[in-house]
């Protein structure tokens, strides 16, 4: 896997409608999280990200795989997180759908 790899989004806070941004960073062993709120000077690190938090990275990921722009070695180790956290892991890559039963 390439070394010190950087991925960014944002996400808009209901509430003020302000943008918050997110970035998750690979060093070539694990991933950190970081966000930077409106009118903050620097990101502040994420001590623990939330399983919500790793959803949105997979998903950030699996976009980039589709554009083959990362390898899906990204996505498993992602998997495997979400795992070891208890959260189903997608199947079709995006965000995880569930079918109501009648």
């Amino acid at each position: 896997m390439t070394k010190n790899q950087i991925h960014e989004w944002h996400e808009r806070d209901e509430e003020s409608g302000k943008r918050r941004y997110i970035r998750g960073y690979w060093n070539s062993r694990d991933w950190t999280f970081a966000t930077l709120e409106p009118g903050a000077d620097d990101w502040a690190r994420v001590p623990v990200p939330s399983p919500e938090l790793w959803l949105a990275l997979r998903d950030v990921l699996w976009r980039k795989y589709q554009r083959k722009r990362i390898p899906f070695k990204f996505i498993q180790r992602v998997d495997a997180v979400l795992e070891d956290l208890g959260v189903p892991v997608p199947q079709h890559g995006g965000p995880e759908v569930r079918d109501e039963e009648d």
